[in-house]
């Protein structure tokens, strides 16, 4: 892709982010219960899911209508002409829309063959943009993120997700919850991968790890550009290459990633 067409092509990510949190946005303040499906364990969907995946979709179809989509609500759509795919996450955090808990974002990213090139992650009630494109750095609004230095892990707040309700590998998310609590300051899990994991490159989190838990592409593929960008290290916990098929997740600054990753496998 050439400059203009990355440039053009982040900044219509940017407006589909903005068309979907705007339904979202009306979503969660509006009067009553939110009514969902349930997909599988600990799995739900609302109208506000696919109504947000579909504002998303025609937003960049009208502007690149040759790329391919995958999306959490609709699956996979071929690209006619490109081998660009976009992948989105039109609701990360749905159980939390659905309990008003105001911690969720909208995800996409744009996947180049088998290369992550942009992600997006947009939180629609902070009207915040965190973005980034490879190789060009990552950004909150229209300020780049500062490259920060590392802390100690004494001192490091380390954001994850938990598997619940048999959705996932309880056992192996405790061993390593177990071998992580005395040695950081403090784990939290949020409730939505995606801003977890651009937090992590903002700065917001020191680290970000996951296993037990189970993560989709469009749950991380955003959050790894903009994490990268950030200047952290990503990668499983089992040094595959593949983010298609990884199922854990370790994203840290260099100097403490690989001190955590022996924490975490044993």
């Amino acid at each position: 892709m050439t400059k203009s067409t990355t440039t053009i092509l982040i900044d219509t990510l940017q407006q589909a982010a903005r068309a979907a949190g705007k339904l979202l946005h009306e979503g969660y303040h509006d009067v009553g219960v939110i009514d969902f499906e349930c997909k599988g364990a600990s799995d739900f969907v609302t109208h506000y899911d696919q109504a947000a995946e579909h504002a998303i979709i025609e937003t960049i179809r009208r502007a690149h209508p040759d790329v391919g989509f995958l999306g959490e609500e609709t699956g996979a759509t071929p690209a006619s002409d490109s081998d660009l795919t976009v992948i989105i996450d039109p609701l990360d955090g749905t159980n939390n829309f659905l309990h008003r808990v105001p911690h969720f974002s909208v995800s996409i990213a744009v996947r180049q063959g088998k290369v992550l090139t942009h992600g997006v992650v947009y939180q629609p009630l902070l009207d915040e943009m965190l973005w980034a494109i490879r190789g060009q750095g990552a950004y909150q609004g229209s300020q780049r993120m500062p490259v920060l230095p590392a802390r100690p892990l004494t001192e490091m707040l380390v954001g994850t997700c938990f598997p619940y309700h048999d959705k996932g590998d309880c056992a192996t998310s405790q061993r390593q919850l177990s071998a992580l609590m005395p040695r950081v300051a403090g784990i939290r899990s949020p409730g939505s991968a995606a801003l977890e994991i651009a937090y992590t490159g903002l700065g917001r989190f020191d680290a970000f790890w996951s296993q037990g838990a189970r993560l989709d592409l469009w749950d991380i593929a955003a959050g790894i550009v903009i994490a990268r960008e950030a200047g952290c290290k990503v990668t499983d916990l089992s040094c595959n290459p593949n983010p298609a098929e990884w199922n854990s997740l370790l994203i840290a600054k260099p100097e403490q990633h690989d001190k955590l990753l022996s924490v975490l496998v044993k």
